[in-house]
């Protein structure tokens, strides 16, 4: 009985840390008003009650901090936190750089995904393979064991410009299926493009179910095969990884879009009515 309190209590220190989504929901003046009330009323709102009829509720955190309670709660479903989202190599990560959307069910952590917001000096290749991408400190905390080795093209492109680094997805056993998973991205890249300015987003990915919905669940543009890394604290051996990546002006034009709070679309699926030669054929 004493672990199960220990337990129960360490969840409710979980939800202490995060608020509402829609208290969270708060741009500035990054985009027209018009396309702000757009994402409030037309995006925001049926994907929250798409969770809520699943007994879900997405919060938000600002707190690095939050990542490694929600990896300790969540039973091995988080494998491992991405070094990006780690609060041990990025003490000094703030509110201003730190997004983690979390899932409750009655207190209970249900699913997580966090992203940071990190200038990237020289190439993205570059600040990988050295360190300075996964740790703040990489002359202290930037192993010799620690390997990262990047070939893929775009990552030679991206360079001197915020990024967005996106990791640490996971879903209990418990919400998998359906469009649990559809509409927690869809909510995180609404927050993330609705108030923070950046050039790229991407992250790193492994795994046959996540290529294949690379797209349409994950959201991103383009997949290019071509990094290999260490996993700290888990010997020498290179891991493969595919690095998924989305522009700036895609990810406005396929997300801050009404169809995006419509989870039987395909997230990014443009709608007919903008095809060119539908009003052609409407006349025909």
């Amino acid at each position: 009985m004493r672990n199960f309190n220990h337990i129960v209590s360490d969840f409710t220190r979980i939800e202490d840390d995060f608020i509402d989504y829609l208290d969270a929901f708060s741009p500035d003046d990054t985009h027209s008003l018009d396309v702000i009330q757009m994402a409030g009323t037309e995006i925001v709102p049926p994907l929250l009650r798409s969770l809520e009829e699943n007994g879900l509720r997405a919060v938000v955190s600002h707190d690095l901090r939050t990542v490694t309670k929600l990896h300790r709660s969540s039973g091995g479903r988080m494998k491992r936190i991405i070094q990006t989202n780690d609060p041990r190599y990025h003490p000094n990560a703030t509110p201003a750089d730190t997004m983690v959307l979390a899932l409750m069910r009655d207190g209970v952590p249900q699913g997580c995904v966090a992203s940071r917001l990190l200038w990237c000096e020289r190439s993205l290749a570059e600040e990988m393979e050295s360190g300075r991408l996964w740790v703040s400190h990489p002359a202290s905390m930037w192993k010799a064991e620690d390997r990262c080795i990047v070939r893929t093209p775009i990552a030679k492109q991206i360079r001197a410009c915020n990024v967005v680094f996106t990791g640490s997805i996971y879903l209990a056993q418990g919400v998998t299926g359906g469009t649990t998973l559809a509409a927690m991205l869809r909510l995180h890249y609404t927050w993330l493009a609705a108030h923070w300015r950046f050039s790229w987003l991407t992250g790193i990915i492994e795994g046959a179910l996540a290529r294949r919905h690379i797209f349409d669940v994950y959201g991103m543009a383009a997949m290019d095969i071509g990094v290999w890394r260490t996993r700290p604290g888990e010997g020498p051996e290179l891991h493969k990884y595919e690095l998924p990546s989305c522009d700036r002006e895609t990810a406005i034009d396929s997300w801050l879009r009404p169809e995006t709070g419509d989870l039987s679309r395909p997230m990014g699926r443009p709608p007919m009515a903008i095809l060119p030669f539908e009003g052609a054929h409407a006349e025909a």
